[in-house]
């Protein structure tokens, strides 16, 4: 199946989206992209976001599009890792963009910086909400009025909360559920 995958609103509204071909990575569907950015739209100016897991780089080139400050791209997969990159320069986007590719256990440990959005999406057979999670408090990766999304299969069990974030809104999209989650 062959999924489009475009920018839906801001300075880069309509520029479609390479991803990469097969199973091993499942963007974000516009209508779910389209619905987070619609409960988070208050908070996307001037944000700083971090897209763990981020693919075709959607989640983080929307953000940058509807005018956050900056974004941090993580993504392990050489070949998607390569497409992002494409996908951030057709938009014009590289100058607010850090692009890294690798393991997200090495590279949330080494971040110093604290983020106003996190999108995690971890490929489904991964289930490593918890860990990155852990990571991103043990690391102070959060602002302090920042949210943290999480992405997954809706039978996946996810945390309400843990050590330090706890859960205040879920939304269930088809086969998807997407929790937001605020420090404690």
């Amino acid at each position: 199946m062959f999924i489009i995958i475009k920018i839906i609103a801001g300075k880069n509204r309509g520029n479609i989206l390479k991803t990469k071909d097969g199973i091993t990575t499942r963007p974000t569907l516009n209508r779910i992209r389209e619905n987070i950015f619609n409960i988070i739209r208050d908070k996307v100016s001037g944000a700083k976001v971090l897209d763990v897991f981020a693919g075709s780089g959607a989640i983080g080139i929307e953000a940058l599009s509807r005018g956050a400050s900056e974004a941090t791209f993580i993504e392990l997969d050489k070949e998607a890792y390569r497409i992002l990159k494409e996908n951030i320069g057709k938009t014009n986007n590289l100058d607010k963009s850090k692009i890294i590719n690798g393991d997200f256990r090495n590279i949330l440990k080494k971040i110093t910086n604290s983020y106003d959005i996190i999108y995690i999406d971890p490929p489904y057979n991964l289930n490593a909400y918890e860990e990155v999670l852990s990571f991103i408090g043990s690391n102070d990766l959060l602002a302090e009025n920042g949210i943290i999304i999480l992405e997954a299969k809706k039978d996946t069990t996810l945390p309400s909360e843990s050590n330090d974030f706890k859960c205040y809104r879920n939304v269930i999209y088809g086969n998807t559920i997407i929790k937001f989650y605020n420090k404690n």
